[in-house]
């Protein structure tokens, strides 16, 4: 089992740091990226890695990666500038453990949708990233199970992989082949023969519910949703169904508790977002 520190966010202007029974008090925490930044960070990962379109995009791509150390420091210090939260992070980080896991819980998609992968001791050379320590990162829907105990998952020698590549209208095009090829390549590369794929049509949350009840298909053991990074500060936009409902209805949700709750009741064992 990994050795864990747990960032709590009760809501968007506070944290509690957590490792292990002990945890410091409630500490302010103040996001220190931009729109502007979120912006950057979505063009060079979403648009420029899918498909740079020559010199210009190099220029740009180039100032944005040397943002990126900046970023991650801003980020860890936000969370770790208080004494006591940096005391925890040295404990986590000196635990004599080759799995280290950092683990976001959250209920305020904001909180979610920062560059957490992008954590960087301040102290560091740039480049010196958290994840080059081997500390991996999760992201958590705060009340997510509601209250369910922790489901026992057992070994299978095959499992069943659900691809949901979705993509909302009115914004950039982003190839929705690009992240699906990677991964396909890395399971041909790492469990060739022992996933079995399918994508998901049309992306939508009716299809995926259907999808999930259908016990004349094979069971969905992982979950990968590629989405994009466009954030609406109002709340998440549900798109129906046309074909299920008669008509196209886009209507603000708590998107993000709705599908974590009805995906939660399907015991997957394995949810990958994006």
């Amino acid at each position: 089992m990994s050795t864990e520190l747990n960032l709590r966010f009760p809501n968007p202007e506070q944290v509690v740091v957590r490792f292990g029974d002990d945890e410091t008090a409630v500490l302010p925490f103040q996001n220190p990226l931009t729109a502007k930044d979120h912006a950057d960070i979505r063009w060079y990962v979403e648009t420029y890695a899918a498909h740079s379109l020559g010199d210009p995009d190099d220029s740009e791509a180039a100032r944005i990666r040397d943002q990126l150390p900046v970023w991650g420091k801003a980020l860890f210090d936000a969370v770790f500038g208080d004494p006591a939260a940096r005391r925890w992070f040295n404990t986590f980080q000196d635990a004599d453990d080759p799995a280290k896991l950092i683990t976001v819980s959250a209920e305020h998609p904001a909180i979610l949708a920062l560059p957490w992968e992008l954590l960087h001791e301040s102290t560091a050379p740039d480049g010196a990233h958290l994840f080059h320590e081997q500390i991996s990162i999760r992201r958590r829907f705060a009340g997510a199970g509601q209250g369910r105990p922790p489901f026992k998952i057992s070994a299978k020698d095959r499992l069943h992989l659900l691809f949901v590549v979705s993509r909302p209208e009115g914004v950039g095009f982003i190839d929705p082949r690009a992240d699906a090829a990677a991964v396909l390549d890395a399971v041909d590369e790492h469990a060739p023969g022992r996933i079995t794929v399918e994508f998901l049509r049309p992306a939508t949350l009716d299809a995926l519910l259907d999808r999930l009840d259908d016990a004349d298909k094979p069971a969905v053991d992982i979950l990968h949703f590629d989405g994009h990074g466009v954030f609406d500060a109002a709340g998440g936009i549900l798109k129906r169904n046309k074909a299920a409902t008669g008509r196209t209805r886009r209507r603000r949700r708590d998107v993000p508790r709705r599908c974590a709750g009805r995906i939660a009741e399907y015991r997957l064992p394995a949810v990958r977002g994006q």
